[in-house]
């Protein structure tokens, strides 16, 4: 039994540094960026996506870094800002397109499903790049927000495929997690954050329109889980705890 102790035990410490390192990289508070520095971040509920920002209100812009995994190695990932709806159709994005491992970001006026077209955004951006490494694409952006802007509806969302003519994105998925990837960025007055609500899940509320935003969520944080993943990955490790010190117990 001893020998069988000596084996099993490192092996089970590997394990759970293997699950315990994983369930820290999928936080946003576990990355950074070369020469970029963001005030806030959030670990987005849909699409294992993420979002650091700074929002500055003297000059009223909001800068962002936006991570998310295309489902495909030609595929796209988008951020964007809807001014009047909280969807993607009427919203203002930036969407960073992968052929190979050289993403290129532009900007498209998202004027409904059927009608998508690269345009000038409705307000000025700047500072615009993309990058891709550990199969997933950054959009690196700089916005203007309103003045005295207290919040901004935003959106996200991936594809996977791409118009090889066009490099253009091709319509996404609609499965729940797809449908759901919007919600409500609040600032509060001295560029910090607020609590970053959901979209309003009114039945009345489509992807092709909807009502205002709703209000933050109260006790809700800066930082969530992505799609309930690091909470399961501590479960599943807790679990598997205490299944090894029964084996190694009954053994004895």
């Amino acid at each position: 039994m001893a020998s069988l102790c000596k084996i099993f035990i490192p092996f089970l410490s590997l394990l759970l540094a293997l699950l315990l390192s994983s369930a820290h990289s999928l936080t946003c508070s576990s990355q950074s960026f070369p020469n970029r520095t963001f005030a806030h971040c959030q670990d987005l509920p849909h699409l294992n996506a993420f979002l650091h920002w700074s929002h500055d209100p003297k000059n009223s812009s909001l800068s962002l870094a936006f991570i998310a995994p295309p489902p495909h190695s030609v595929g796209w990932v988008a951020w964007a800002i809807n001014p009047t709806a909280t969807g993607m159709a009427g919203s203002q994005a930036l969407i960073a397109t992968l052929s190979g491992d050289t993403p290129t970001v532009r900007t498209f006026d998202v004027v409904s499903y059927s009608s998508l077209r690269p345009a000038p955004l409705s307000f000025p951006v700047w500072d615009v790049a993309a990058e891709f490494a550990d199969k997933r694409i950054t959009i690196f952006a700089t916005v203007e927000v309103p003045a005295k802007a207290k919040s901004v509806n935003h959106v996200w969302q991936v594809g996977a495929k791409v118009d090889p003519a066009t490099d253009a994105p091709k319509i996404h998925e609609f499965a729940p997690a797809n449908l759901k990837a919007k919600g409500v960025l609040v600032f509060d007055g001295e560029g910090g954050a607020g609590s970053p609500a959901s979209a309003p899940e009114d039945a009345g509320v489509s992807e092709n329109g909807g009502a205002a935003a709703a209000a933050s969520a109260p006790g809700s944080s800066d930082k969530g889980g992505v799609d309930g993943t690091g909470n399961g990955i501590f479960g599943f490790v807790v679990g598997l705890v205490a299944f090894s010190w029964g084996v190694i117990s009954f053994s004895f």
